[in-house]
């Protein structure tokens, strides 16, 4: 099996590739993966900022290789790698982009039941003032957190570097900030 993978390692990705739709092998496809490892751990790393994250996607990416080597017709391999991986990197980070307005999002629908829906422009601009509002009611450490992380998307991680506050600070903020916004705008509506 050795001399099979050296005498694998010395051909191209596209002969390899064509080897693996002809006979899929996981050696051929683990060649294939290791010889870009690097590059790709690298890019899922400039995206994701987070070294496990980072390698958990190539994981992932890695998983899902088999079938989308069948699936698609590629004629060169490392730039069709890339892209594949950088889509998966895009969407984790829109994942986590979601996760972290949803809280927000809840904020708003909830605290807004009161006001009577409709597509009035006016009336959802009064709902942003008033939520604006609250926002700069709140404590400094609050308000800090609650706009780094939902209004600029940031990670505790980066939050923590941009205040120097713990991640247990971080969290308490902000639970506490989203507590106290819900009261203030109810208050201010």
């Amino acid at each position: 099996m050795i001399l099979g993978k050296k005498r694998l390692e010395k051909r191209s990705d596209e002969e390899l590739l064509q080897a693996y739709k002809r006979r899929p092998s996981p050696t051929i496809l683990g060649v294939l993966f290791q010889r870009h490892y690097h590059k790709l751990y690298g890019l899922c790393l400039s995206y994701l900022k987070n070294a496990q994250d980072a390698e958990d996607s190539l994981m992932e990416i890695f998983e899902s290789l088999p079938e989308k080597i069948q699936q698609y017709e590629i004629t060169n391999f490392e730039p069709w790698l890339y892209f594949v991986s950088r889509n998966y990197c895009l969407k984790q980070l829109k994942h986590k982009a979601q996760e972290r307005t949803s809280g927000l999002e809840e904020i708003r629908e909830e605290l807004f039941m009161e006001f009577p829906l409709d597509t009035d422009h006016n009336n959802e601009n009064r709902r942003y003032e008033v939520l604006s509002d609250a926002i700069d009611q709140l404590k400094n450490g609050q308000k800090k957190c609650i706009i780094l992380f939902f209004l600029e998307n940031k990670s505790y991680q980066e939050i923590s570097e941009l205040t120097d506050y713990s991640l247990n600070d971080i969290k308490s903020y902000i639970q506490n900030g989203k507590r106290n916004l819900k009261n203030l705008i109810l208050k201010l509506a």
